[in-house]
């Protein structure tokens, strides 16, 4: 048990790190704009979310708004408003959790028919849809909430973000994570649960 644990830790750890670094790039090439667009690192949270339990939902969304604090906190000068944890972070928790719940509702309805595309790849592209509408609608509710004027100065960069952004990110969700849902799986059961099974095996042959 304590080494499965180890190893999602350090699973969890390299997801961050690569969640990171795909913020980064999408930030920097974007900071010009005033805002940034999750296309890459969107849906490689929602699949971290979506593809085992429900106890691990909220990581994928929770790295995600970790990532993008630390972004703002970089770029001080242009993104510091959005570094508020409330803002960042708290909105990107619940991406996971309305992702998986969406995704684990279709593959069980989905579970006995035949066609692949049904049973696996739409349950993950409409979760990917769901994480993305998550993101958008509570992140823009939380800037609004904290801007303190819902009308005020943001409504041209909110404009932005809603008739150009979210398309792009919704888009990509719904294409990327279908994908990124079965490569995870397959880390999983490579990676993380193998470990497990070696171990009860040596356990068996020492007792």
């Amino acid at each position: 048990m304590k080494n499965d644990k180890a190893h999602f830790v350090a699973f969890v750890g390299v997801m961050f790190a690569l969640i990171f670094v795909l913020f980064l790039l999408e930030g920097t090439l974007l900071a010009g704009a005033g805002m940034t667009a999750c296309i890459l690192s969107l849906p490689v949270a929602i699949a971290l979310s979506v593809y085992d339990d429900w106890k691990k939902s909220f990581v994928g969304g929770t790295l995600l708004g970790l990532s993008s604090c630390i972004f703002c906190l970089i770029f001080a000068s242009m993104f510091i408003f959005y570094a508020n944890p409330l803002i960042s972070v708290l909105p990107r928790v619940f991406v996971g959790i309305t992702a998986y719940w969406t995704y684990f509702g279709l593959s069980k309805l989905m579970k006995n028919v035949k066609n692949n595309f049904l049973r696996e790849t739409l349950p993950a592209a409409v979760a990917g849809i769901v994480g993305s509408l998550t993101n958008t609608v509570l992140y823009l509710l939380s800037i609004n909430i904290w801007a303190g004027d819902i009308m005020g100065s943001l409504t041209a960069i909110l404009s932005v973000a809603v008739s150009i952004y979210f398309p792009i990110e919704l888009a990509a969700c719904m294409v990327l994570v279908p994908v990124y849902v079965k490569v995870l799986k397959k880390v999983n059961r490579s990676i993380i649960n193998k470990p497990q099974k070696a171990t009860k095996k040596s356990e068996s042959v020492d007792v």
